[in-house]
């Protein structure tokens, strides 16, 4: 399974959506975090840590196919 980080909140207030974003940027192999889960995300060439506020609650990953990329929204922090 794999996950991509597609919309991010920045502190400023500015949504920076996957158009901004490069296809292979924030596109991560493994489990997919669930909401209220702190994870490191690159934007706008800068890393910083980013809470997942939509796209994967906790016990939904049961059942899912392998290939699946879940798609995430999370905010600055």
């Amino acid at each position: 399974m794999a996950y991509w980080v597609k919309r991010i909140c920045l502190k400023s207030g500015e949504l920076v959506t996957e158009r901004e974003l490069r296809v292979d940027e924030n596109l991560f192999q493994g489990e997919a975090p669930v909401v209220g889960d702190t994870i490191k995300v690159m934007c706008r060439g800068r890393s910083f840590d980013a809470r997942v506020i939509w796209g994967n609650w906790p016990g939904h990953n049961e059942g899912r196919p392998l290939d699946v990329v879940v798609p995430l929204r999370v905010e600055e922090i």
